[in-house]
């Protein structure tokens, strides 16, 4: 840009000096043709005075010819030389044909330009009539006016050279004052483009390039702004996409995921849409636009996913993971079914006793022996709900385990070994305690966790049952074995289901909730609980907590 303003202002420098030079030259040279007519006419007019009170123009003739400063010819009445200061020998002769000579005979300003002698000098010529019909021819060389026209060109010349460079030099100046600003403006122009709008300061000047400046700049903080806005609405729906528990996917016009968000990879892998989401989205162009909707197995998956057009920019599908609802679906059936069959024998011997106790036709030692196991299965009932409600309240695991404290393992051990040893006085119950170990939970809970398993064992067992205790390292190790027919792998996560025993069994008269109770308790107190067994060598549960430094005394 600067090179092209600086060669359109030197050109039009060049163009305006050159016309204009050339006007002048002209009209100088017109001046000094002017000046030279005027000073020959005056001169000759001058010689033909001096003529006509004077004689012999032969001797006349050079010496006007030294005064003025040219050839002076003098030409009588009779057309012949009378004089002439340059060539005394044309003296006598006819003038021949001068027009300049018969011009001035006619009266007017005889005027002409051209070579006089063989020499072949130009001259140029001037010739005014005298008073008694002669003529006075004034002669000078065209060389000397060439020469002063030659010398006034070469001057106006170098003033146009001079005017030329001076017009280079401040045009370059000049456009560099306007080039530089601007220079500056793009530099901040690729700055944004960058992305970087940490602009310089804009200029101060009062033109329109400062304000073009003051204009750029705020123009990049108001881009700014506006970014930074973007980004963090941008930010925040991907915080927001990326938290939600359902899956988000947005594909193209094309069909190729665009987003996804983690719940939703989690459900479809890292690899292409697969064909039932596929399908899902596909309805909507097949029905006008229309969202859609469909529950598909995706990946052993029960998946509900719903689409929806996004206009032409492709569609947004979200997945909501029904895997676990399902689960909990069944499960909750199952735990109806369950609850329902635990109290309806006891509920149906209720009222079947009680039944006929209202009808009053029974003695006084039957009616005895139906309040007797009216008792007993209303105490079976209320076990069943005070197992549930334990249940309930162990959901709340956050406050349990805020309650924790120092607990010696001894002591709870020997406390259940003692109560299971008073119900049934035949097992053989072994305690191995290895020092004093000490575990972090509620005295209460740790209670309930070996009293299940030791009565569990005691139970089923075949009445040998071993009780161990360790710390190992920074966590606290409980062992209760038997030596009964143990548990297939299939059941053995199974066990600490609501209401589940091993074999489907229900002679054994509990609830189904003592081992669920177990592992919610211990879960409560931050530990873990599995299981070891080998079908017909018996089965070993395996508590571990967190160890403890001190136990509560």
């Amino acid at each position: 840009m600067r090179a092209r303003l600086v060669a359109t202002y030197v050109l039009l420098v060049v163009a305006v000096a050159g016309v204009t030079l050339f006007v002048l030259e002209r009209s100088l040279a017109s001046d000094l043709a002017g000046s030279l007519d005027a000073r020959l006419r005056a001169q000759a007019t001058a010689v033909a005075g001096w003529l006509q009170t004077s004689r012999h123009p032969e001797r006349l003739a050079p010496r006007f010819g030294a005064l003025v400063a040219a050839r002076v010819t003098i030409v009588g009445a009779d057309g012949l030389v009378a004089g002439d200061s340059a060539a005394p020998g044309e003296i006598g002769r006819p003038i021949g044909q001068a027009p300049e000579v018969a011009a001035a005979r006619r009266g007017a300003f005889g005027q002409a330009t051209r070579v006089l002698d063989g020499d072949g000098v130009e001259q140029y010529l001037v010739a005014v009539a005298g008073g008694d019909g002669s003529v006075v021819r004034l002669a000078v060389p065209t060389d000397e006016v060439e020469a002063t026209r030659a010398a006034m060109r070469d001057r106006l010349l170098l003033g146009f050279a001079l005017a030329v460079v001076a017009a280079l030099v401040f045009g370059l100046l000049a456009v560099r004052s306007v080039t530089r600003p601007l220079a500056a403006m793009t530099v901040t122009a690729e700055q944004l483009a960058r992305g970087d709008y940490k602009v310089p300061p804009p200029s101060d000047a009062r033109d329109e390039l400062g304000l073009l400046s003051r204009t750029l700049a705020a123009l990049a903080g108001e881009v700014e702004k506006r970014v930074g806005e973007l980004t963090a609405q941008r930010d925040l729906l991907s915080a927001v996409i990326g938290g939600l528990v359902e899956g988000v996917i947005v594909v193209d016009r094309g069909g190729a995921i665009a987003l996804a968000n983690p719940a939703a990879r989690a459900l479809i892998g890292e690899g292409a849409l697969p064909a039932e989401i596929a399908a899902v989205i596909a309805a909507i162009a097949r029905d006008d636009d229309v969202a859609s909707e469909a529950e598909v197995v995706v990946r052993g998956r029960v998946v509900r996913a719903s689409a929806r057009p996004l206009g032409d920019d492709g569609a947004i599908a979200v997945l909501y993971d029904l895997t676990r609802l399902r689960a909990l679906e069944d499960l909750r059936r199952e735990f109806l079914a369950n609850a329902t069959h635990e109290l309806r024998t006891p509920v149906t011997a209720i009222a079947g006793y009680a039944e006929t106790l209202l009808g009053g036709d029974v003695d006084a030692a039957t009616a005895r022996e139906f309040l007797t196991v009216i008792g007993r299965n209303t105490a079976r009932i209320a076990r069943l709900v005070d197992d549930l409600l334990v249940l309930e309240r162990l959901d709340a695991r956050a406050e349990i385990v805020s309650e924790r404290g120092p607990v010696e393992v001894g002591a709870v051990i020997a406390d259940a070994v003692a109560t299971a040893r008073a119900a049934v006085p035949e097992a053989a119950i072994t305690i191995e305690v290895a020092g004093a170990p000490v575990a972090l939970g509620t005295r209460d809970g740790l209670d309930h966790v070996v009293q299940n398993l030791v009565d569990n064992a005691v139970r089923h067992g075949g009445g040998a049952v071993t009780v161990r205790a360790r710390r190992d390292g920074g966590r606290v190790i409980v062992e209760v074995a038997d030596r009964g027919p143990g548990i297939a792998p299939a059941e053995q996560e199974r066990v600490f289901e609501r209401f589940y025993r091993v074999g489907g069994g229900r002679k054994s008269g509990g609830s189904g909730l003592g081992l669920a109770i177990v592992k919610r308790w211990v879960e409560a107190m931050g530990g873990a609980i599995r299981i070891e067994s080998v079908v017909g060598e018996g089965a070993t549960f395996v508590v571990e907590l967190e160890a403890g430094e001190t136990a509560a005394r």
